[in-house]
């Protein structure tokens, strides 16, 4: 698909940005993604990662693995 070259300076858009395609009824929308910036080792953030209600302190770590047994547990029921 070929997106104007009017619309793409209009919306910032150059051939390194990453476009969303959302369908909403019989149309089809581009939204462009904007970048973000990854935490660094550094923030404050970290120290609160896996103190919450589980009690658990390697849910960093071991993320991915607790909610795939979350959701198993939730089939099951």
């Amino acid at each position: 698909m070929t997106i104007p070259v009017g619309i793409r300076r209009k919306l910032g858009i150059d051939e390194n940005d990453t476009l969303m395609v959302i369908v909403e009824g019989n149309e089809i929308r581009l939204r462009k993604l904007e970048p973000f910036v990854p935490l660094n080792d550094n923030d404050p953030i970290w120290k609160l990662v896996g103190i919450a209600e589980s009690g658990r302190s390697d849910v960093s770590e071991k993320h991915d693995r607790y909610l795939a047994d979350g959701e198993m547990d939730r089939w099951k029921k």
